[in-house]
């Protein structure tokens, strides 16, 4: 099915983050796809706080691994800021699907993550998910960033059709193994991993 491309991004502004340059043309390039207008680039954590602090984008879309910041390190930074900044949106785009890292980004507050290699129907989905669904912040001790209770029947909504219904493979990848990206969408959506058998 072709995507439709409409206005529907043209006002939200976007921040790409990654140190491969190819990279940042291949997710700039699916966002002009999808209709955005506004987006601005950098090549590690570091200078993408400094372009978050003179220009405040909607949404960040992060590499995970860079130098000398990684995007887990950024998103760290972003939500410990204490102004407005630390609400800031942030979806990881990355090859990394390492079940500890996917936690670890998480328990930092990442609001979505994505797996490469990215298509432009995964992306709007989850763009979709935050802006037309945004999340309640929650401010802990241990934790700020969005609410991590969330339906994850949502993502499948948006999804191939063929495997609703269907039980989700149980995650038992362990080492060097990456997640599939919809056990991504589960962890993320706060699922435990223990749940993943059981449903």
């Amino acid at each position: 099915m072709a995507l439709v491309t409409t206005d529907y991004l043209k006002p939200i502004t976007f921040l790409v983050v990654d140190d491969k340059s190819y990279m940042r043309r291949v997710i700039k390039s699916v966002l002009e796809t999808l209709g955005a207008k506004s987006i601005e680039e950098a090549t590690s954590g570091r200078e993408a706080m400094d372009t978050i602090r003179q220009w405040p984008p909607d949404i960040v879309l992060t590499e995970f691994w860079m130098t000398p910041m990684n995007g887990v390190e950024m998103l760290r930074a972003v939500r410990t800021d204490k102004g407005p900044l630390r609400f800031t949106p942030i979806i990881m785009v990355t090859a990394e699907t390492r079940r500890e890292k996917v936690i670890g980004a998480r328990n930092a507050g990442v609001t979505e993550y994505i797996a490469k290699p990215i298509t432009a129907k995964g992306m709007l989905l989850r763009i979709r998910e935050v802006i037309k669904r945004p999340r309640p912040f929650v401010d802990t001790r241990a934790y700020f960033g969005p609410d991590r209770r969330r339906r994850t029947e949502v993502m499948a909504a948006g999804q191939d059709r063929r495997g609703i219904g269907e039980r989700p493979p149980p995650v038992e990848k362990e080492g060097n193994e990456g997640l599939t990206q919809e056990q991504i969408n589960r962890l993320v959506a706060g699922d435990s991993i223990k749940d993943f058998g059981n449903r």
